[in-house]
């Protein structure tokens, strides 16, 4: 299997690298019957990534859903372990969202199509398949385009499993700074709701077309331009220029606000995912009001980990400093 998988790779060429996660590089393989997969190749340094491996496995092994990517097979045999998933065709949605040209700019209508989507997939995850899963990682680099740009969530590396009698579960921190809630930044207490902070944090960088940095001041933040925008009762004016006012107005104020409104401070305020994805098919649903949402100023990270997007474990994540109220 292990060779089969090297050669289908080029024997993992440079050529054939689709993109790098949290635990391993992912190649465009080919296999002997003419069939295109995504091949994960992991390097085992140590026992966490050992874990990784076995836990992405068990965890998506038995799931099947339109908006997840699907895992075919694996690999122990080799000197490196191997993850076969579906290919899918088109590039992840940071490679189209952020990369401002004209070819590259995506309609309202497709924008709109990968956030439902997305929102079907991680409510699946949450409990549609009888088993809760929290992702972890939902960012935009972890959204794949297929070729009609229906998304896929992919990326389970950091993916865990919460029994249905835990309210949550305490672990160390893992994830993207950005996407992160802040009761699991700052205490380390996972539940679902992180997953919804990160999807609405998604949202809003999907409808503005801006990448939520919080590596800058404030009024860098997605997040806060948004929320200024809400309260100014203009909300809409913060919709990606590059769309020219081309898009649904409705649908782009309620995007906006649930996008508000998932990246609550408060658990108990953030919708879950099956309700959001109700709400954005279902216009008779009743938005709440949503209170300022944290906005994370990271500056204050040391150089090593603002050099890192996608980390493990780092004290500078307990540090208060690394949240600024909004004025």
């Amino acid at each position: 299997m292990y060779g089969t998988l090297e050669k289908a790779t080029d024997h993992f060429d440079e050529s054939r690298k689709l993109g790098q996660g949290g635990a391993g590089t992912v190649f465009k393989g080919i296999l002997p019957d003419g069939k295109v997969v995504a091949v994960k190749r992991l390097f085992f340094n140590t026992r966490q990534w050992v874990d990784q491996f076995f836990n992405e496995v068990n965890l998506i092994s038995g799931i099947q859903h339109k908006n997840l990517v699907s895992l075919l097979g694996c690999s122990i045999e080799g000197p490196e372990s191997l993850l076969v998933y579906e290919y899918v065709p088109n590039r992840r949605l940071d490679q189209i969202l952020f990369v401002k040209n004209t070819i590259n700019i995506l309609s309202w209508s497709h924008r709109f199509n990968i956030i439902c989507g997305t929102a079907e997939g991680l409510a699946y995850l949450h409990g549609g398949s009888g088993v809760k899963i929290i992702h972890r990682d939902i960012k935009s680099s972890n959204i794949l385009l297929d070729e009609n740009l229906n998304p896929k969530i992919a990326d389970f590396g950091l993916a865990c499993c919460v029994a249905s009698d835990k309210s949550h579960v305490s672990t160390a921190i893992a994830g993207t700074l950005g996407y992160m809630a802040p009761e699991y930044l700052v205490r380390g207490q996972l539940t679902e709701k992180a997953d919804v902070y990160a999807f609405g944090v998604l949202m809003l960088e999907i409808a503005t077309g801006r990448k939520n940095n919080v590596f800058s001041e404030r009024s860098s933040s997605t997040l806060y331009l948004v929320w200024k925008q809400y309260k100014a009762e203009s909300i809409t004016q913060a919709i990606d220029s590059t769309l020219k006012g081309r898009f649904d107005e409705r649908e782009a104020s309620i995007v906006l606000r649930v996008g508000l409104l998932c990246t609550q401070s408060s658990v108990a305020l953030r919708p879950t995912m099956s309700e959001v994805a109700q709400t954005l098919t279902d216009r008779r649903c009743v938005i709440p009001s949503p209170k300022q949402p944290p906005f994370l100023n990271a500056s204050v990270l040391s150089p090593e980990d603002a050099m890192t997007s996608s980390f493990m474990g780092s004290s500078a994540l307990n540090d208060p400093r690394t949240q600024k109220p909004g004025t």
